[in-house]
């Protein structure tokens, strides 16, 4: 304690530090006293110290500290605010507390609940209305995260009337908080809010995201206008709400999605046509895993095609195969080796294209079956040094220590960078298992 007295600084906010590493809740006061000091790096440590001591006595000094004009300490507060609110949560009774009014408290609440408690809800509360928006968005984070639903009717309001933009978007995680700490009424507001809030990016990646870890069955047209939101962070939370609503109708809008100009988005696409296992998404899945597709997007399409009945999934990559395309006999090629579709791929390693074959040679790879080691050995003879390079590459993957005769009578081919692929599988061929 004396050295929160410390002349220098420095030792005061280490001070700060250590006492909320200690964890005794003695160290309230001296803390709270700590955040009048003049530095501003003391009275950010005293919010973090406040933070680790989870005391609800600490909540309205707290908020006090959202006005502090040094970002570091709002930002500290904020943080500090939300752990309180988060630990304080588990221990609260929050079936009493559910027809409760944060600012009247029923005698039986102020029997059971700890008065401190009880003080710093009806603080949080009443700072909802507080003209800094600062404390607003404080205030309504740490009501959401202790699970006052006391609160939810001051924070619909805040979600669509407030002139704050990143209060309507605090406002908007907290009734997700509550919509997860069981209030029903948290579904059908944020539905209700979307065609207000909808143009207000941030806004609009809160209220989905909200919607998305409700589960929100109800919520599918707003997914689906989403989808074509300008920001994104919307676009890719939609595909997540789509997938988590078990409707059909998903389907040919995630299809859609996979052609958005956004890696993210395509990539989460994926997953989420992955999720449903529709096999009617089959060919658009095909389509979509082209060469030039980023490799995240691809496996994402390789996973989806390898969860949906393989009856369904190997004609529409036999189809693809026949594709007059290149790019699509490609992607056929790529993925065969995800449903482990060795014959389909010792086809695509005779195409008139070395794209295909390349592909099908590092697929014939991820198929990991004895049966494929010839025709990849037989690869590394292919005109083109890429097709060579993908069979080496291919023979490594595959593991089977009877390609190294084969790779060493290859060693001394024209090309760098294939005998270097070559030098690389034989030495994992030939390492100890």
């Amino acid at each position: 304690m004396p050295r929160l007295q410390a002349a220098a600084a420095s030792d005061r906010a280490n001070a700060c530090e250590a006492l909320g590493l200690l964890g005794d809740k003695k160290a309230v006061g001296p803390l709270v006293h700590a955040l009048r000091d003049l530095d501003g790096d003391v009275r950010a440590a005293a919010c973090e110290a406040m933070g680790r001591l989870q005391d609800p006595r600490a909540i309205p000094p707290l908020v006090s500290m959202l006005r502090d004009d040094d970002e570091t300490v709002r930002g500290e507060a904020f943080a500090a605010l939300l752990a309180i609110g988060q630990a304080r949560a588990a221990a609260l009774p929050l079936d009493l507390l559910a027809g409760e009014d944060p600012r009247n408290p029923s005698l039986q609440a102020t029997q059971i609940v700890w008065p401190a408690d009880l003080e710093a809800i009806k603080l949080l509360d009443e700072s909802l209305a507080d003209g800094d928006p600062e404390v607003r968005i404080g205030a309504a984070y740490a009501l959401g995260a202790l699970g006052i639903v006391g609160s939810f009717n001051a924070l619909a309001w805040l979600l669509t009337e407030d002139p704050d933009l990143d209060v309507r978007a605090a406002a908007a995680a907290a009734i997700g908080q509550l919509g997860r700490a069981g209030d029903r009424r948290a579904e059908t507001m944020l539905v209700q809010a979307w065609e207000r809030v909808r143009g207000d990016g941030e806004v609009a990646v809160d209220v989905v995201r909200a919607l998305v870890e409700l589960g929100a069955k109800g919520a599918f047209f707003v997914f689906e206008q989403a989808l074509h939101h300008a920001d994104e962070r919307v676009r890719q939370l939609a595909t997540l709400g789509l997938a988590g609503s078990g409707d059909p109708a998903a389907t040919p809008r995630l299809c859609r999605a996979l052609r958005d100009p956004h890696t993210g988005v395509r990539r989460n696409a994926a997953a989420a046509l992955a999720r449903l296992g529709d096999p009617l998404a089959g060919d658009k899945l095909i389509q979509a895993a082209t060469p030039d597709e980023a490799a995240e997007v691809r496996a994402a399409i390789g996973e989806a095609l390898s969860r949906m009945p393989l009856d369904r999934v190997q004609p529409a990559l036999t189809r693809a195969l026949a594709s007059q395309q290149a790019a699509e006999r490609a992607a056929a090629a790529y993925l065969m080796g995800h449903v482990h579709d060795g014959e389909g791929l010792r086809r695509a390693l005779q195409d008139a294209v070395p794209a295909v074959r390349k592909a099908a040679a590092l697929s014939l790879g991820n198929a990991g079956r004895p049966a494929d080691r010839q025709p990849l050995e037989a690869a590394l003879g292919d005109p083109e040094w890429r097709v060579r390079v993908a069979a080496a590459e291919g023979l490594r993957r595959l593991g089977d220590p009877a390609a190294i005769p084969a790779l060493a009578r290859r060693a001394a081919d024209d090309h760098p960078v294939v005998r270097n692929a070559i030098t690389l599988a034989q030495r994992a061929l030939e390492a100890p298992r």
